[in-house]
Parts: structure tokens; sequence; C-alpha cells
């Protein structure tokens, strides 16, 4: 790294880093590693979540955003996809000390990736460090770093939430693990190098709605970002990773103008400014946090605050702008067919905080998602849901530790959907030990 790198990184350092932040804050570094992809995301409660880890040699410029956030280690490493560009910084940054507590990836290291692949230093390295022991991240599961936080995988190798027949890609970039990230109202979505075919899925089965952030799929790539999914994004913000040199010309004007054709245009960041020649394009150097490619540090760092219900952008030497978190359709109660209780047990035959129950049944005739639903108390405590249920299909949730509690004397128990609809309600009484209520629904 040059002695101006350096120094910008320390200045930056000191602008991102203003005193403690409250436990009603989560943080998201898009970490600046050119035409590759890192971002680090700080949870309320200061557990850590590393989103791909940029190219080899990369893990100094994760270090140096570790370092920003004040934190010094990685809870949860997710690969999205078997691209160097997306893991190959993870052993610098494991062989420099860092803890990596754990690792998920999409699984099926045998799909897509010739001997030859494997064969490079850089997945050598991955494989060396965290790829041995990483977990498979499948459509529908969820991460659990934070109670304020929901983590939930849409999709991986090319298979959506909700799918009902899911037919496995073959195309490395499109089989991407996408992650869904809420808190206090706030939602992000990260797809990794998703594109068009995999898009088009989220889109039909509406697995992602009304995002307030959206990190550019595949760098901002012509082959991402597609017309339906957009549609249904909606995003406010908009990162796009991108380098200024390397000869992917990324990003496309046909994906600006797509963002520019939305009925509410989202506001688009880039990390730096592609120099090479058309068909790359760039947004205004305003929202550029390295317009000049000067080695200045392009990284932009989104601040969420849920006492506030805003979130800011900052990046370049210390530009900050302030947007409102989008705000959830009217808590109305659904009356089409559709998800609905079917049971609870709020005194279970041992320990209330891990056993209490509530059993779902999808009553409609289509799949419904479950990612970003929740139940909630009467107290307006929660339970993250996630996954999808078929038509007819029912299936029980554990509480396992999370905020809602059924009170053995009597509560009530809301589901609400990923649009803040209320889709049913049910409210039981004082109940023996062991005892399921059936809702009749």
């Amino acid at each position: 790294m040059s002695l101006f790198r350096t120094l910008l990184f320390a200045l930056v350092a000191l602008l991102f880093t203003s005193g403690p932040l409250s436990a009603q804050t989560l943080r998201i570094y898009h970490i600046d590693v050119e035409q590759a992809d890192a971002a680090l995301v700080v949870m309320p409660n200061g557990k850590t979540l590393l989103i791909d880890s940029g190219k080899n040699n990369h893990g100094s410029r994760i270090r140096a955003a570790m370092q920003q956030a004040g934190v010094t280690q990685i809870d949860v490493f997710v690969v999205s996809h078997y691209h160097e560009d997306h893991f190959g910084g993870i052993d610098d940054l494991v062989d420099a000390g860092v803890p990596v507590l754990e690792s998920f990836d999409r699984g099926d290291k045998e799909c897509c990736l010739t001997p030859a692949k494997k064969a490079e230093p850089a997945f050598k390295g991955y494989m060396r460090t965290v790829g041995e022991d990483a977990r498979r991240l499948a459509h529908g599961d969820a991460i659990t770093l934070d109670p304020l936080v929901t983590i939930a995988a849409i999709s991986s190798g090319g298979v959506v939430v909700g799918e009902t027949n899911p037919v496995t890609g073959h195309d490395e970039n499109d089989m991407s693990v996408s992650l869904l990230i809420t808190f206090a109202g706030f939602k992000a979505f990260f797809g990794g190098d998703v594109e068009a075919p995999t898009e088009a899925k989220i889109a039909a089965l509406d697995a992602v709605t009304n995002v307030d952030l959206y990190k550019a799929n595949h760098h901002g790539s012509h082959s991402s970002s597609s017309q339906a999914f957009m549609g249904d994004l909606r995003p406010s913000v908009v990162v796009i990773s991108n380098g200024s040199h390397g000869g992917h010309k990324h990003p496309r004007q046909v994906t600006l103008n797509t963002y520019a054709a939305l009925a509410t245009p989202p506001v688009v960041f880039q990390t730096n400014r592609c120099n090479e020649v058309a068909p790359c394009a760039n947004v205004a150097n305003a929202f550029i946090a390295d317009p000049e490619s000067t080695d200045q540090d392009g990284t932009i760092l989104v601040t969420v605050d849920a006492t506030t219900s805003n979130y800011t952008v900052r990046y370049g030497t210390n530009t900050v702008r302030t947007f409102v978190i989008k705000a959830p359709s009217a808590p109305v109660v659904s009356t089409t067919a559709g998800i609905v209780i079917e049971s609870v047990l709020p005194n279970p035959v041992g320990d209330d905080e891990e056993l209490e129950e509530v059993t779902l049944r999808n009553k409609g005739a289509a799949v419904i998602s479950l990612v970003g639903w929740t139940l909630q108390d009467r107290s307006g405590a929660t339970w993250n849901l996630t996954g999808a249920l078929a038509p007819g299909e029912a299936r029980t949730s554990r509480r396992s530790g999370q905020a809602m509690s059924l009170n053995n004397a009597g509560d009530e128990v809301v589901l609400v959907d990923a649009e803040d609809v209320e889709r049913d309600r049910f409210e039981y009484s004082a109940t023996g030990e062991g005892t399921i209520i059936k809702t009749l629904h």
C-alpha cells in the first residue's frame, strides 16, 4: 500500500469513527476493493458480518475498514460465489491474524469450477483458510448475529426462496448467494454477481421488495439490475462497487439508465470513477467516493440509526448525505387467503424461552416466502421468520431464544409480512403445561 493511501486511510478512519455508537445503530462499510466486492456489516451489538473479501492482497483494505469500525474479528464471513474478486482477500485477512469465527458459501464446489480454477493460488488460499470448513448457505436460510437484525438468504446456487420446482444454475455469477438484511425497518439487499435469470425469479416471486439500499449486482454490469427486478426492489440508494481500471468497464450506461427510469429514481453512488472508454459510464463526481482515481480510499459507509429512522451515506473526505428509512405499508389485515396462525404452544414442557411454538399454515394457492415476516406479541417483541410455505404446507416455529414471549397467563400473537401488513391475529387465555391451542383459522 502506498504511503499516500496509508495516510488517507488514517484520515478517513478519524472521520468515520466519531465516538461510541449506541446499540440502535447498524453500520455497513462498502469497502473500496476496486473491481471487486467486500462489505463489512457491524451489528448494533458489535458483532460483524463480512460479505465477500475482494481480490488477493485486499486483506489490508478490510483490516483498515475494521480499524475504522473499531472491531477486531469477523464473526461470520459469507462468500457470495467462487470468483477471485469475491473471495481472494480472505486468506490475507486470516494470515494477518484476524479471527474469522464462522464461514458460509453456496456449497457444491464441484459445480462450475474447472480443475485449473481449483488449482489457482487464490482458490487454494480460500480453501486453506476458511473454505474447507465453510457451511453451505442455502436459499431460505438465516444467519443470527443480533436479535435486532435479520439476515436471510434469498438465493443460492441459482435457486430462489419460494421456488416450488427449483432448478440450480450453471453460471457462477448467477449462482451467487444473495442476502436481505433488515434492521428497524431498514432493508438492504446484497446480491453478489447475481444476473438477470435469477433476478427474474426473485421478481416473479416478489421475494424482495421496496428496499432502502441495494448493493448493485455484478458491479453494475449490463447483464444485471434488470427492469422487473429493479421495479420490485425500488431502492432509495444504490451503491456500486467498481474499479477505476481493469477492463470490465463497470458500471454500464444501460444499467444507470434502468435506475433512472424507476418511478422514484434512487441516488446512485460509486466507490471509484471508471476511467475506461465506453461502454463504461459514471454518475456525477459528487456521488463517487474516489472521483479522480488518485488512490484515495473510496469506501462508502452507510449508518442506520433506529432512534431517528434515518440513515446516512458517508464517503470521500467527509461528504455525508442523509436519507429517511422507508415508511412501511399501512398495517391492515389481509383479506386474501394465505398464511394463517394454526396453533400456539405458550406453556411447553421445559424451557419456555427455547420451546414455545407457533404453527403457521399456507391456505392459499401459491408459494409464499416468509423472508422478512415476523410474529409479534402484545408488547411488540418479535420472532423472525424465514423460508417459504407451499400451498397447504404447515410449519412450526420455535422461539429458540428470540425476543417474543408467549405469556402463559394469556397473550396475543400477530403475524406480520415483509411489507408490515398484518396477515393474522390470535388471542388466547391462560393454558396448562404442554397444551397446544388450536386457532381454527
